[in-house]
């Protein structure tokens, strides 16, 4: 299992991104991706705010149409952990990357992300 972080998910869909390729590539070869809610709507907000509504609404459709991907809904346990992360961080880590800490620490998942300081709070 895997799960999304907006950086992974916004070279994927942003031809531009200089990521974009290594994130297309990943995608290919996934058999189950978890993508947090959250991370949904800070990635489409994003992708909206830069690129407009319609690559926006194609992002969504594709991840709504992805029998790979599994929309994320947080548990009392994965926003405590999230939280717990952020806090740790000092500062480090965006509140939305601690829920993808949280939800990869808590189903042993392994994230999709480009964002170094995620990646070195599960020291990868």
């Amino acid at each position: 299992m895997h799960v999304a972080d907006t950086s992974f998910l916004y070279a994927l869909f942003s031809e531009e991104d200089s990521l974009h390729r290594r994130a297309v590539r990943q995608a290919g070869n996934l058999d189950s991706l978890l993508v947090p809610a959250e991370i949904i709507s800070e990635t489409l907000a994003l992708i909206h705010y830069r690129q407009g509504f319609d690559f926006a609404r194609s992002a969504g459709e594709w991840m709504r149409t992805q029998g790979v991907v599994e929309v994320g809904m947080p548990t009392e346990t994965i926003l405590d952990g999230a939280w717990q992360e952020y806090v740790a961080a000092h500062g480090r880590l965006g509140y939305p990357d601690s829920l993808v800490v949280s939800w990869c620490r808590s189903r042993g998942a392994i994230p999709l992300a480009f964002d170094t300081h995620l990646l070195a709070r599960l020291r990868l």
